[in-house]
């Protein structure tokens, strides 16, 4: 893999010098910072890991055979915000080992279900992690499906990012992370509103997306309905925001006109150059293709991939599926 940036950019010669070392390396995460994304990759051979910047990269990898996926590891909630905690086991389910799936699991209960759970039956760490400000938001993607939604602070869009929304409002301020899934619950259950968008969903709506501002149409109406509901009927007051917030990433043209990539992701050998991402989902170009080709790179996490000069497995649009 290379970077567009050019062979003068640090983080360039950083990668080329990563991936020259790692006979196998692993895509273990997609983190967003400053509106931008980035991977972090490990290598296998040093036990090192890196982030890398995800946009104008040229990707080019096989699928390493006879290797092990590995684990993407977990995050732990403290009082000072998420933090990773890396794992090197071979991944036994999904892209985690059993162990990180066990605390992973019990992590997401206890933050999902913490107002129903009660402070006094939630992890201590947690009850810090959530014991301060957060925002509710109703969030729009290009296919129509909308959700509710939290996160934690007073500033950052990272949530929005990381989820891939299209267009999103901020619609509320509420003192801690106990009373925000009270009124995240309240209006999902008054509104009908999911609280999860599938990226399937997310997928189909870039291929065939709704005008933006048919989009935005839809989300005003829903906003219009929270505040309302909020007034009537939230037991806590909230301070009520009037925040939209549209991707960074919506006004560049790549996002037009896309098409599915017609292959799997989990096999092979790849080249492809990612231009934008929204979310996990990235606008990528291929030699030889006219075309702007959709991918999902959460389908490279856990992976165990190569770099070098081999064959390319040649694709046909006529596999696409969608």
């Amino acid at each position: 893999m290379n970077s567009a940036y050019g062979s003068a950019d640090k983080s360039d010669r950083v990668l080329n010098q990563f991936l020259a070392e790692s006979d196998v390396f692993y895509i273990t995460g997609i983190s967003w910072n400053a509106d931008q994304p980035f991977f972090r990759m490990q290598s296998k051979s040093s036990r090192t890991s890196e982030l890398f910047s995800a946009t104008a990269i040229e990707m080019r990898f096989r699928v390493a055979s006879g290797e092990p996926r590995v684990c993407v590891g977990r995050v732990e909630r403290t009082k000072s915000g998420p933090v990773l905690k890396e794992c090197w086991s071979p991944a036994t389910k999904a892209k985690r080992c059993d162990a990180c799936q066990k605390i992973e699991n019990i992590t997401a209960a206890n933050m999902h279900q913490s107002h129903r759970m009660g402070r006094h039956r939630v992890d201590s760490e947690m009850v810090k992690y959530l014991s301060c400000p957060h925002r509710l938001y109703l969030a729009i993607f290009r296919d129509g499906s909308s959700k509710v939604g939290t996160t934690r602070g007073t500033t950052g869009d990272n949530r929005l990012l990381e989820q891939g929304a299209w267009l999103a409002n901020y619609v509320a301020l509420v003192d801690d992370g106990f009373a925000v899934r009270e009124l995240e619950d309240l209006v999902s259950r008054e509104l009908g509103l999911s609280q999860a968008v599938d990226t399937r969903k997310k997928y189909g709506g870039h291929l065939r997306p709704l005008p933006n501002r048919e989009l935005a149409e839809r989300l005003d109406l829903l906003v219009e309905a929270c505040e309302n509901l909020i007034k009537r009927q939230a037991s806590a007051s909230p301070s009520v925001l009037k925040e939209r917030w549209s991707n960074p990433h919506s006004g560049s043209g790549l996002w037009a006109g896309l098409s599915a990539y017609p292959a799997s992701l989990a096999q092979g050998s790849h080249a492809f150059t990612i231009r934008s991402m929204v979310g996990r989902l990235a606008a990528c170009t291929r030699e030889g293709f006219k075309e702007t080709f959709l991918i999902d790179t959460q389908e490279l996490l856990a992976l165990p991939l190569q770099t070098g000069e081999f064959e390319i497995s040649e694709i046909s649009l006529q596999e696409s599926l969608f």
